[in-house]
């Protein structure tokens, strides 16, 4: 039902009705029974998603809410905004079980409404929830059976009559109020650590810093936690420090290196104010910390839908080198096939010769695009048991892999596979299908420039076949192109006969390609 057309309708009644529990709480002051009935309304507008006994289980993106992937009501301005705002407090997935009642949603929009920064501080909106023992809406967990067992827990936590999930906001709110002198303790702590040279008080210090840091990954903060993250980078690297003082800076990075400071340095990179140098900076960090955030920043790469910052979080998994590794291969099995190609485009990039024995399963994979990149990452990588491996694939593989295999043959100029690709052209075979592969043998022969080639490519350009003349000129142009590029002037003279073939592009073709061996004269 929630994935059909009426399913989708109701999903987005349901949480417009959310928004006018968002207005209600802001218009009309604490108690007041309007508020009771804004919660009941919405209750009543989530009744008939829960129905069938399933869990409404939703991806948030700052543009709206995606049911399995699928938006829900694409194009609504009022779901837009109410996604921007569970965004903008770090909410990334949202679910409501089956038992869902007005007085959770009550309190869940009340949460909401805090401010993103003060919810940070409490350990992100899931801990305020449970704080709460709310057990009906959860927040960042996908997994459904993490989400029972935590609810079985609470569930089972001893009855307080006096509890009130409302007090919740009055400690939040209370504990604000020391949240400006948490800011000030740690721009002074990141003062001392830069000043401090006894190797002993720096430790000291840094098991100050981390447990206050992690408490300061705010908007506001980014500056200074970007200042703090780059002294210990400084620290754990730099050879002016001792061994001492480069293995505690390292091990604070590690303690550091969590999902939720990856989620916020990412954020800060892709941020609209933050400059190319911050950008520069933010890289390097999340490089050199991705053995403990690796899977995460794959997690980002999977569910980013701009190319341009796809790009960008590839590119740091590509500066990791090969820490990366390990973490890539995990994500070879990956049932998506779009996170597939992501780990395998990394580990084209990354060029270690140790992965081509993970890539080389992923020719036979089901997606074409996998398959396709696949090859780009061998010839990348380059070498002689990839060039070994795309011979292969050259001769054993579909259609359109085949060919891709062949002309990465000529980009690499493997010199190794001109037997193979002039068997090919030797085959008996006018179909579109084998003319085309032949054309690509001819252009990655010319790109290769063995001389063991020139007699073959010669006597394909002199060839003359009546029957299937729109074929065979096909590859006669292909080979004068060919023997442009090989540059062997004892090629000329075939090449100047072809000048005057009545075939107007033969004849053109080899013109060009006389042009060629010009310019190569010394």
């Amino acid at each position: 039902m929630q994935n059909s057309s009426a399913g989708q309708n109701l999903i987005a009644a349901a949480l417009i009705g959310v928004v006018k529990q968002i207005k209600a709480i802001k218009y009309y002051p604490p108690g007041h029974p309007a508020l009771q009935t804004a919660a009941a309304d919405s209750l009543r507008g989530f009744e008939p998603v829960l129905a069938d006994g399933r869990p409404l289980a939703l991806s948030v993106r700052k543009e709206g809410f995606l049911l399995d992937d699928t938006p829900v009501a694409k194009g609504s301005q009022i779901l837009a905004q109410l996604a921007n705002f569970c965004f903008a407090r770090r909410i990334q997935y949202v679910t409501f079980l089956v038992g869902l009642n007005s007085s959770d949603l009550h309190h869940f929009v009340h949460f909401l409404l805090l401010d993103p920064q003060i919810i940070q501080k409490q350990g992100g909106f899931q801990a305020i929830l449970e704080k709460a023992r709310m057990t009906t809406i959860w927040t960042n967990i996908r997994d459904l059976d993490e989400i029972l067992q935590r609810k079985h827990r609470i569930e089972a936590l001893p009855e307080d009559p006096d509890f009130d999930p409302a007090r919740i906001l009055t400690e939040v709110k209370e504990d604000a109020q020391s949240h400006q002198v948490d800011m000030l303790d740690l721009g002074a702590l990141v003062a001392k650590l830069e000043k401090e040279r006894d190797d002993g008080r720096f430790q000291y210090l840094l098991q100050e810093l981390i447990p206050l840091l992690r408490l300061q990954l705010l908007e506001d903060r980014r500056a200074l936690v970007l200042r703090a993250l780059l002294l210990l980078c400084r620290c754990a690297t730099g050879k002016q420090y001792t061994q001492e003082r480069r293995k505690n800076a390292l091990l604070a990075l590690d303690q550091l290196a969590t999902d939720e400071m990856a989620n916020y340095l990412v954020a800060y990179l892709f941020a609209s104010d933050s400059d190319q140098k911050t950008r520069d900076l933010l890289g390097k960090i999340l490089a050199f910390m991705s053995n403990r955030i690796g899977r995460r920043l794959m997690e980002l790469l999977a569910d980013e839908r701009m190319s341009g910052k796809r790009k960008v979080l590839g590119n740091i998994l590509v500066r990791s080198g090969t820490p990366a590794l390990p973490i890539l291969y995990e994500h070879l099995p990956d049932e998506r096939w779009y996170v597939v190609r992501n780990a395998v485009a990394i580990l084209g990039d990354i060029r270690n010769q140790e992965a081509l024995s993970h890539l080389t399963p992923l020719l036979q994979h089901d997606e074409i695009r996998v398959r396709r990149e696949t090859i780009r990452a061998l010839t990348k990588i380059s070498g002689q048991r990839a060039v070994n491996i795309l011979l292969q694939v050259a001769v054993n593989h579909d259609h359109e892999t085949q060919r891709q295999a062949i002309l990465s043959l000529g980009a690499m100029r493997a010199a190794t596979a001109v037997p193979t690709l002039l068997a090919l052209l030797k085959k008996s075979d006018w179909s579109q299908r084998a003319i085309d592969l032949k054309k690509d043998a001819i252009r990655a022969l010319g790109e290769i420039r063995d001389p063991a080639a020139t007699s073959e490519l010669v006597r394909i350009l002199g060839k003359k076949h009546w029957l299937r003349s729109k074929l065979n000129n096909e590859l006669r142009i292909a080979a004068a192109a060919a023997l442009g590029d090989l540059g062997e002037k004892s090629t000329l003279k075939a090449l100047e006969k072809a000048t005057h073939d009545r075939t107007a592009a033969v004849a053109r073709a080899a013109a060009q390609a006389i042009k060629q061996l010009d310019k190569a004269e010394p």
